[in-house]
């Protein structure tokens, strides 16, 4: 039997380019840099910002109900052609309640407005979803796969006309993965790291840049659950999940690997291996082992299998979404400070 062939997926910005905005979307996905600069796109694509205070309502999903957004989008535009409404958080919005209304304004839309319901992501199993993608109004931004994300960061560059060689690229999907808005924000310190007048990005940028950054936040972070320290930790954490806008999902696998490694490291000192053996069966550069050996010696085996388990209760917590990212997160570094 022949291979099923991958579906196809739709452009939304070639839609959006060919028929303009239409009157509802429901937007969601894991990507978000790529879920922000669609609404972005289809705010001015709706509205011209002259008109913006008049015909633009935001919402969070986590105030309001689905009747308050769409009495929103029944109010006619004020001198505009359209009226925009984006409703944030709309995964939180009660649509049991408003699925009646929800599905007869889907079916007949007001054409002077332009609504966005934007989530991390949609239940798809929900009558309001199926409906949703029945009537074609879904986009979901999902991460690209390890094999398109090298096409993806060179795109990217191109878009923000950054000169990336070869190498550099597969150094840089290395270092974040398949995170489109972890790429992004690298290939801009990239560009400010190599100055103007502007040279081509190598891999020992990438390097010298992205992999060390990532490597001392771990250690920063990891140093002061050592310490004690509550104000570092906490400071720390929010540093790696706010400023370099890691997923939490992706800060966990770091910390995960991190306690791996200090494991490893830590009963291969116990075994009295040297530090050459050591590194090989770590499988870590030569500058992060002096670091990582400075904090195997400061925990025993014991305390870091403990470590170990409470990032896996976190991954369960995390994929099962029993707590929310963050909180996720905070909980796992006091975890790790008490073990």
């Amino acid at each position: 039997m022949p291979p099923r062939k991958k579906k196809a997926q739709v452009d939304p910005y070639q839609v959006l380019a060919d028929n303009g905005p239409q009157p509802v979307y429901l937007i969601d996905g894991e990507e978000r840099v790529l879920v922000d600069e669609f609404v972005t796109a289809l705010r001015d694509a709706s509205v011209p910002p002259h008109a913006r205070d008049f015909n633009f309502d935001q919402f969070s999903g986590r105030s309001v109900s689905v009747a308050r957004v769409l009495d929103a989008a029944l109010t006619f535009p004020a001198f505009s052609e359209r009226r925009l409404v984006v409703c944030q958080h709309a995964d939180k919005l009660d649509f049991e309640e408003g699925l009646d209304a929800f599905l007869a304004y889907l079916k007949n839309p007001s054409p002077t407005s332009v609504v966005l319901f934007v989530a991390e992501k949609f239940d798809a199993r929900t009558k309001m979803y199926k409906a949703a993608q029945k009537a074609k109004v879904t986009v979901r931004f999902s991460s690209p796969s390890a094999r398109e994300m090298p096409d993806v960061v060179r795109a990217r560059a191109r878009s923000m006309k950054i000169d990336v060689d070869a190498r550099a690229v597969r150094a840089l999907v290395d270092a974040v993965g398949t995170d489109v808005g972890a790429a992004t924000q690298a290939l801009e310190v990239l560009s400010l790291y190599v100055g103007e007048p502007a040279r081509k990005i190598t891999a020992d940028d990438v390097e010298n840049v992205v992999a060390v950054t990532k490597e001392e936040n771990i250690f920063k972070l990891v140093d002061a659950i050592g310490s004690g320290n509550r104000a570092a930790v906490m400071e720390g954490l929010h540093g790696i999940l706010g400023v370099s806008r890691e997923h939490p999902l992706r800060t966990l696998a770091m910390v995960a690997r991190h306690y791996r490694n200090l494991t490893k490291a830590r009963a291969a000192l116990d075994a009295g291996l040297p530090r050459g053996e050591i590194q090989a069966l770590v499988g870590v550069p030569p500058f992060v082992m002096d670091n990582l050996l400075s904090q195997a010696r400061r925990h025993d085996l014991q305390a870091l299998a403990r470590g170990l388990a409470a990032v896996t209760a976190t991954d369960r917590d995390l994929k099962g979404g029993a707590l929310d990212g963050t909180r996720a997160m905070e909980r796992l570094v006091f975890r790790l400070m008490a073990s």
